[in-house]
């Protein structure tokens, strides 16, 4: 095989291995943000506003050309009116879940967030009933969040300091916190130190 023909090959793998990896994952998460927008009425310029994130971020984001950290999309979530789960799992074009249906997720399946610049992988999809994500990374107390949903959390590895509403939590890894819905929280790791959770939150109301 010649050096030219060899390149072109090498640039044809490249090409589809971004197409069915982190970049159409988060061309997808975009383009149901910006279906969602536009259905609400919105401009980019209002999400943006409601947001608290900027105009040019949001628009590369819409046309899938960045990654959103959980706390951003938590922020868009809210702006949109809706939460992270349905903007995550809510494939409008899936069909109909038939009964005994079923999904394999695999390590290679790509995910268009990340948390504390580690990947966060979304173990779900087509409207489920329940959420489960593993998060990596650090976190900081940036944000106290707010849903409706209850959620579950296990260390799997590292420490995760969980703040519910005054009370702080220390959770090692085997840990476990569950709490309700509308309870005021956020997570923090210790400087320098890193932590992988495995999350299960609720799915949208009304979407199973």
């Amino acid at each position: 095989m010649s050096e030219a023909a060899s390149s072109r090959r090498g640039v044809s793998a490249r090409r589809r291995a971004d197409e069915d990896g982190p970049a159409a994952a988060a061309r997808v998460l975009g383009a149901r943000i910006r279906a969602l927008r536009q259905s609400r009425g919105m401009t980019l310029t209002q999400m943006a506003a409601e947001a608290d994130l900027s105009h040019s971020f949001l628009s590369q984001v819409e046309r899938g050309l960045e990654r959103m950290s959980m706390t951003s999309l938590f922020r868009v979530a809210q702006a949109l009116g809706t939460t992270q789960q349905a903007l995550l799992t809510d494939d409008t074009d899936a069909a109909p879940r038939s009964a005994g249906a079923f999904h394999v997720f695999r390590a290679s399946e790509a995910t268009p967030l990340d948390a504390g610049g580690s990947p966060v992988r979304v173990l779900a999809r087509d409207h489920p009933r329940f959420v489960p994500m593993v998060m990596s990374g650090t976190f900081a107390e940036d944000l106290w969040w707010v849903h409706d949903e209850e959620e579950f959390v296990y260390v799997l590895e590292g420490r995760l300091v969980v703040v519910l509403d005054g009370e702080e939590l220390a959770l090692e890894v085997g840990d476990a916190v569950y709490y309700q819905g509308g309870v005021r929280h956020r997570w923090r790791t210790e400087p320098g130190e890193t932590t992988r959770v495995l999350t299960v939150k609720e799915g949208s109301p009304g979407s199973h």
